[in-house]
Protein backbone atom coordinates (compact mmCIF):
# COMPACT_ATOMS: atom_id res chain seq x y z
CA UNK A 1 0.00 0.00 0.00
CA UNK A 2 1.38 3.20 -0.97
CA UNK A 3 1.65 6.26 1.50
CA UNK A 4 -0.53 9.02 1.71
CA UNK A 5 0.71 11.52 -0.48
CA UNK A 6 0.99 15.80 0.95
CA UNK A 7 -0.56 18.29 -1.02
CA UNK A 8 0.03 21.30 -1.89
CA UNK A 9 -2.55 22.54 0.77
CA UNK A 10 -1.22 20.34 3.90
CA UNK A 11 2.10 21.87 3.17
CA UNK A 12 1.01 25.26 3.52
CA UNK A 13 0.64 25.63 7.00
CA UNK A 14 4.51 24.45 7.31
CA UNK A 15 5.62 26.88 5.01
CA UNK A 16 4.26 29.92 7.13
CA UNK A 17 5.60 28.26 10.57
CA UNK A 18 8.82 28.01 8.77
CA UNK A 19 8.86 31.84 7.62
CA UNK A 20 7.37 32.89 10.81
CA UNK A 21 10.21 30.86 12.38
CA UNK A 22 12.72 32.79 10.03
CA UNK A 23 11.33 36.33 10.64
CA UNK A 24 11.32 35.68 14.21
CA UNK A 25 15.01 34.64 14.13
CA UNK A 26 16.30 37.24 11.56
CA UNK A 27 14.01 39.79 14.40
CA UNK A 28 16.28 38.75 17.23
CA UNK A 29 19.45 38.36 14.49
CA UNK A 30 18.93 42.43 13.98
CA UNK A 31 18.21 43.41 17.64
CA UNK A 32 21.81 41.65 18.51
CA UNK A 33 23.30 43.84 15.59
CA UNK A 34 21.75 47.09 15.33
CA UNK A 35 19.70 46.75 18.21
CA UNK A 36 18.86 49.48 21.34
CA UNK A 37 21.37 49.21 24.15
CA UNK A 38 22.73 50.57 27.28
CA UNK A 39 19.91 53.03 27.94
CA UNK A 40 20.62 54.63 31.41
CA UNK A 41 19.28 57.25 33.13
CA UNK A 42 21.00 59.96 35.01
CA UNK A 43 19.32 62.06 38.09
CA UNK A 44 20.06 62.94 41.63
CA UNK A 45 18.47 61.01 44.44
CA UNK A 46 16.80 64.30 45.74
CA UNK A 47 16.93 68.37 45.17
CA UNK A 48 15.01 71.05 47.76
CA UNK A 49 11.14 72.19 46.86
CA UNK A 50 11.72 75.04 43.97
CA UNK A 51 14.62 73.94 42.51
CA UNK A 52 15.48 73.12 38.78
CA UNK A 53 15.29 69.01 38.22
CA UNK A 54 17.54 68.02 35.39
CA UNK A 55 17.07 64.44 34.19
CA UNK A 56 19.36 62.65 31.19
CA UNK A 57 18.85 59.84 29.53
CA UNK A 58 22.09 57.39 27.72
CA UNK A 59 21.15 55.22 24.83
CA UNK A 60 23.01 53.32 22.27
CA UNK A 61 20.96 53.23 19.00
CA UNK A 62 24.01 51.53 17.23
CA UNK A 63 23.74 53.14 13.39
CA UNK A 64 19.61 53.12 14.23
CA UNK A 65 18.03 56.50 13.91
CA UNK A 66 16.20 57.65 16.89
CA UNK A 67 12.45 57.78 16.61
CA UNK A 68 11.40 59.55 19.94
CA UNK A 69 12.43 60.07 23.66
CA UNK A 70 9.60 60.52 25.70
CA UNK A 71 9.17 61.09 30.01
CA UNK A 72 7.30 60.34 32.25
CA UNK A 73 6.24 61.33 35.72
CA UNK A 74 4.70 58.09 36.45
CA UNK A 75 2.32 56.95 33.87
CA UNK A 76 2.28 60.93 32.55
CA UNK A 77 3.76 62.36 29.67
CA UNK A 78 5.56 65.88 30.11
CA UNK A 79 8.13 65.78 27.65
CA UNK A 80 8.05 64.07 23.90
CA UNK A 81 11.35 64.85 21.30
CA UNK A 82 10.76 63.22 18.04
CA UNK A 83 13.36 64.18 15.43
CA UNK A 84 10.92 63.81 11.76
CA UNK A 85 8.60 66.34 13.23
CA UNK A 86 8.63 70.08 13.30
CA UNK A 87 9.33 71.16 15.99
CA UNK A 88 10.41 68.15 17.42
CA UNK A 89 9.80 68.57 21.28
CA UNK A 90 6.37 68.77 22.18
CA UNK A 91 5.24 69.83 26.27
CA UNK A 92 2.65 67.85 28.24
CA UNK A 93 1.47 70.40 31.35
CA UNK A 94 1.93 69.01 35.06
CA UNK A 95 0.01 69.78 38.01
CA UNK A 96 1.12 72.59 40.05
CA UNK A 97 3.77 75.30 39.30
CA UNK A 98 5.91 72.50 37.21
CA UNK A 99 6.99 73.02 34.07
CA UNK A 100 9.51 72.21 31.39
CA UNK A 101 12.17 74.69 30.45
CA UNK A 102 13.01 73.92 26.51
CA UNK A 103 15.39 75.68 25.89
CA UNK A 104 17.38 73.13 28.38
CA UNK A 105 15.77 70.37 26.78
CA UNK A 106 16.87 68.17 24.10
CA UNK A 107 16.81 64.85 22.66
CA UNK A 108 18.70 63.75 26.28
CA UNK A 109 18.18 65.50 28.01
CA UNK A 110 14.45 67.48 30.45
CA UNK A 111 14.84 70.07 32.83
CA UNK A 112 12.01 70.77 35.11
CA UNK A 113 11.48 73.61 37.27
CA UNK A 114 9.72 74.65 40.27
CA UNK A 115 9.09 71.02 41.52
CA UNK A 116 7.17 70.80 45.06
CA UNK A 117 7.13 68.11 47.37
CA UNK A 118 4.09 66.12 45.57
CA UNK A 119 6.25 66.03 42.67
CA UNK A 120 8.62 63.07 44.38
CA UNK A 121 7.88 59.68 42.74
CA UNK A 122 8.76 57.99 40.06
CA UNK A 123 10.65 59.55 36.54
CA UNK A 124 11.11 57.50 33.46
CA UNK A 125 12.60 57.32 29.93
CA UNK A 126 11.19 56.24 27.13
CA UNK A 127 13.59 55.33 23.72
CA UNK A 128 12.25 54.44 20.67
CA UNK A 129 14.33 53.24 17.50
CA UNK A 130 13.18 53.95 14.01
CA UNK A 131 11.87 51.56 11.21
CA UNK A 132 11.89 49.07 10.83
CA UNK A 133 11.98 47.43 14.07
CA UNK A 134 11.00 50.21 16.52
CA UNK A 135 12.70 48.75 19.54
CA UNK A 136 11.59 50.50 22.44
CA UNK A 137 13.57 50.37 26.38
CA UNK A 138 11.95 51.88 29.66
CA UNK A 139 14.05 52.90 32.61
CA UNK A 140 12.80 54.59 35.29
CA UNK A 141 14.24 56.55 38.68
CA UNK A 142 12.82 57.38 42.15
CA UNK A 143 13.79 61.42 42.76
CA UNK A 144 12.64 63.00 46.11
CA UNK A 145 12.04 66.86 46.64
CA UNK A 146 12.71 67.89 50.30
CA UNK A 147 11.45 70.51 52.26
CA UNK A 148 14.02 71.34 54.65
CA UNK A 149 13.07 71.79 58.80
CA UNK A 150 13.24 75.65 59.34
CA UNK A 151 15.60 75.16 62.43
CA UNK A 152 18.06 72.75 64.44
CA UNK A 153 16.75 69.89 66.01
CA UNK A 154 15.59 71.05 69.94
CA UNK A 155 16.77 69.00 72.49
CA UNK A 156 15.74 69.11 75.75
CA UNK A 157 16.87 67.15 79.54
CA UNK A 158 15.26 67.23 82.58
CA UNK A 159 18.69 68.82 84.53
CA UNK A 160 22.13 69.34 83.49
CA UNK A 161 23.66 67.06 86.52
CA UNK A 162 23.23 63.35 87.60
CA UNK A 163 25.13 61.25 90.19
CA UNK A 164 26.32 57.67 89.52
CA UNK A 165 24.37 55.31 87.46
CA UNK A 166 21.27 57.94 87.69
CA UNK A 167 19.14 57.36 84.60
CA UNK A 168 19.70 60.10 82.01
CA UNK A 169 16.74 60.99 79.61
CA UNK A 170 17.10 63.22 76.80
CA UNK A 171 14.38 64.28 74.02
CA UNK A 172 15.18 65.41 70.24
CA UNK A 173 12.44 67.05 68.33
CA UNK A 174 13.38 68.22 64.28
CA UNK A 175 9.65 69.43 63.46
CA UNK A 176 8.48 69.88 60.09
CA UNK A 177 9.97 67.99 57.38
CA UNK A 178 9.26 66.19 54.12
CA UNK A 179 10.38 63.73 54.17
CA UNK A 180 10.68 63.38 57.93
CA UNK A 181 14.65 63.70 58.87
CA UNK A 182 17.22 60.99 60.61
CA UNK A 183 17.67 61.61 63.58
CA UNK A 184 21.12 60.46 65.10
CA UNK A 185 22.77 60.57 68.57
CA UNK A 186 26.14 60.98 69.39
CA UNK A 187 28.22 61.00 73.06
CA UNK A 188 30.90 63.02 73.21
CA UNK A 189 31.55 62.48 69.19
CA UNK A 190 30.66 59.16 69.28
CA UNK A 191 27.43 57.65 67.52
CA UNK A 192 25.14 55.84 69.69
CA UNK A 193 24.20 52.20 68.29
CA UNK A 194 22.65 49.45 68.94
CA UNK A 195 25.66 48.18 70.61
CA UNK A 196 26.40 51.37 72.45
CA UNK A 197 26.89 50.12 76.10
CA UNK A 198 24.48 51.67 79.49
CA UNK A 199 22.24 53.10 76.56
CA UNK A 200 18.79 53.05 74.35
CA UNK A 201 17.60 55.03 71.37
CA UNK A 202 13.37 54.94 70.20
CA UNK A 203 12.33 56.75 67.58
CA UNK A 204 9.12 57.66 65.59
CA UNK A 205 7.65 60.04 63.21
CA UNK A 206 4.38 62.55 63.81
CA UNK A 207 2.40 63.73 60.35
CA UNK A 208 1.25 67.56 60.74
CA UNK A 209 -1.92 68.58 59.16
CA UNK A 210 -0.09 70.29 55.94
CA UNK A 211 1.42 66.70 55.18
CA UNK A 212 4.76 67.87 56.53
CA UNK A 213 6.68 65.20 59.15
CA UNK A 214 8.21 65.77 62.47
CA UNK A 215 10.54 63.27 63.85
CA UNK A 216 11.29 62.48 67.41
CA UNK A 217 14.13 60.50 69.36
CA UNK A 218 14.66 59.98 72.87
CA UNK A 219 18.09 58.77 74.45
CA UNK A 220 17.97 56.79 77.38
CA UNK A 221 21.46 56.03 79.44
CA UNK A 222 22.84 55.74 82.69
CA UNK A 223 25.35 57.78 84.16
CA UNK A 224 28.27 55.65 84.13
CA UNK A 225 31.76 56.80 84.87
CA UNK A 226 32.79 55.55 81.22
CA UNK A 227 30.51 58.62 79.59
CA UNK A 228 32.24 61.40 81.74
CA UNK A 229 35.71 61.78 81.18
CA UNK A 230 36.83 65.16 83.03
CA UNK A 231 33.23 64.74 84.69
CA UNK A 232 31.27 66.13 81.75
CA UNK A 233 29.30 64.63 78.68
CA UNK A 234 28.60 66.18 75.65
CA UNK A 235 25.48 64.82 73.93
CA UNK A 236 24.46 65.71 70.20
CA UNK A 237 21.84 65.48 68.42
CA UNK A 238 22.27 65.64 64.67
CA UNK A 239 19.00 65.62 62.10
CA UNK A 240 19.80 65.04 57.73
CA UNK A 241 17.92 64.62 55.08
CA UNK A 242 19.89 63.05 52.30
CA UNK A 243 23.45 64.80 51.58
CA UNK A 244 21.53 67.67 51.52
CA UNK A 245 20.52 69.01 54.94
CA UNK A 246 22.63 68.64 58.36
CA UNK A 247 21.88 70.27 61.41
CA UNK A 248 22.63 69.52 65.44
CA UNK A 249 22.31 70.84 68.62
CA UNK A 250 24.51 70.08 71.91
CA UNK A 251 23.75 69.75 75.62
CA UNK A 252 26.80 68.92 78.06
CA UNK A 253 26.18 67.19 81.34
CA UNK A 254 27.89 67.32 84.42
CA UNK A 255 28.82 64.57 86.83
CA UNK A 256 27.75 65.84 90.62
CA UNK A 257 28.36 62.92 92.06
CA UNK A 258 29.52 63.03 95.75
CA UNK A 259 33.37 63.05 96.01
CA UNK A 260 35.80 61.97 98.79
CA UNK A 261 37.67 64.81 100.63
CA UNK A 262 41.26 64.60 100.23
CA UNK A 263 42.81 63.75 103.53
CA UNK A 264 46.10 64.81 104.80
CA UNK A 265 48.46 62.36 107.13
CA UNK A 266 49.34 64.70 110.84
CA UNK A 267 52.91 62.76 110.16
CA UNK A 268 53.32 64.47 106.66
CA UNK A 269 52.61 67.40 108.17
CA UNK A 270 54.92 67.31 110.81
CA UNK A 271 57.54 65.98 107.94
CA UNK A 272 56.79 68.83 105.88
CA UNK A 273 56.20 71.80 108.64
CA UNK A 274 57.99 71.03 111.86
CA UNK A 275 61.81 71.13 111.06
CA UNK A 276 60.82 74.77 109.70
CA UNK A 277 59.36 75.64 112.60
CA UNK A 278 61.54 74.66 115.02
CA UNK A 279 63.93 76.49 113.50
CA UNK A 280 61.91 79.42 114.07
CA UNK A 281 61.17 79.50 117.10
CA UNK A 282 64.97 78.57 117.72
CA UNK A 283 65.98 81.94 116.03
CA UNK A 284 63.00 83.96 117.77
CA UNK A 285 63.57 83.09 121.32
CA UNK A 286 67.42 83.69 120.52
CA UNK A 287 67.16 87.20 119.36
CA UNK A 288 64.68 87.90 122.42
CA UNK A 289 67.48 87.06 125.04
CA UNK A 290 69.96 89.33 122.98
CA UNK A 291 67.43 92.22 123.20
CA UNK A 292 67.06 91.79 127.18
CA UNK A 293 70.97 92.25 127.47
CA UNK A 294 71.57 95.05 125.92
CA UNK A 295 68.33 96.93 127.44
CA UNK A 296 69.51 95.60 130.83
CA UNK A 297 73.08 96.90 129.96
CA UNK A 298 71.56 100.45 129.39
CA UNK A 299 69.56 101.00 132.00
CA UNK A 300 72.07 98.94 134.68
CA UNK A 301 73.82 102.24 135.78
CA UNK A 302 71.20 104.43 136.48
CA UNK A 303 69.54 101.69 138.88
CA UNK A 304 72.85 101.58 140.80
CA UNK A 305 72.88 105.83 141.75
Amino acid sequence: MEPPRTTPTARRPRAVVLVCLIAVLLALASDAVFGLKGVRIWNPEAIRAGEQLRLSCDYDLEGVPLYSIKWYFGDQEFYRFVPKESPPTRVFPLSGTTSVDISESDDHSVTLTNLPRDMSGHYKCEISADAPLFHTQIKESYITIIEEPQSAPLMFAGKLKYIKDEPVTINCTSYSAFPATNLTWFINDKKVTNSTKYSRTTSWVTAEDDGLLTSRSRLELATHADYFPGGRMMVRCESNQFLLYKKYSLIELMDDSPRLAQMISPTAVLRSGGPQASSADRFSTGYAFVLVAIVAHRIAPYLLR
